[in-house]
């Protein structure tokens, strides 16, 4: 396994200082909430899952919600001020979670450990698309039935904002669209199919949060 912090697919997103880790709590309660509420959709329109992976967990918020629905959580990051977060978080919430560090795009899980993966808030944060398949592929690995995942639409107003900051202004992007085609294609290369998705809105806001089912 790669544990290298300067791993140059994953380093820009681990939190390894508990600043980093502790601001990420901070998250406005509503917009939460909303988060919360897409992936409880998600996660309706499957069955027979006991247990789930969270990988990244970050500070653990997707984690926590999945252990208190009642499913069994192993929450993965290579942070490991994000890891200790996410222990006191589920400490505090009163719930069971198993907290490893793991590099998400070489984990140590045997093939189809976990009957559903969780990929929450990573994907976009990749501008190579090779690199994005290389995520996609290891989360198809280690699950048995099931990958819930978010990308960024590229047809969003807000991503073409984006796009436009940067041609006329020179912003620069940190979240990197993938269009449904792309997702589709790369899920279809490890055995798997399009089963539910879902959005916030499918053209105000980029968020995205896809179900793909084993073949």
């Amino acid at each position: 396994m790669t544990t290298d912090k300067n791993d140059s697919r994953y380093a820009p997103r681990v939190k390894h200082s508990m600043h980093k880790a502790e601001a990420y709590l901070q998250r406005k309660p509503e917009k939460h909430a909303k988060e919360m509420r897409l992936i409880a959709d998600a996660f309706a329109s499957v069955s027979g899952i006991e247990s789930v992976l969270d990988a990244p967990c970050g500070v653990g918020r997707a984690s926590i919600w999945l252990a208190q629905q009642g499913y069994r959580v192993t929450a993965v990051d290579l942070g490991e001020a994000a890891l200790q977060v996410t222990r006191e978080q589920a400490k505090q919430a009163a719930v069971e979670v198993t907290v490893e560090r793991q590099n998400v795009f070489q984990m140590t899980y045997d093939d189809r450990s976990f009957d559903a993966v969780l990929c929450f808030r990573l994907l976009h944060h990749f501008a190579d698309a090779r690199q994005r398949r290389e995520l996609i592929q290891e989360m198809c690995r280690v699950a048995d039935r099931f990958v819930v995942i978010s990308y960024h639409s590229p047809r969003s107003i807000a991503a073409i904002r984006r796009r436009i900051r940067h041609r006329l202004y020179g912003k620069e992007i940190l979240q990197y669209p993938s269009s449904r085609q792309e997702m589709a294609d790369g899920f279809a290369a490890a055995g798997y199919h399009l089963h539910q998705h879902s959005s916030w809105s499918p053209w105000l806001h980029s968020l995205q949060l896809a179900v793909f089912a084993r073949d």
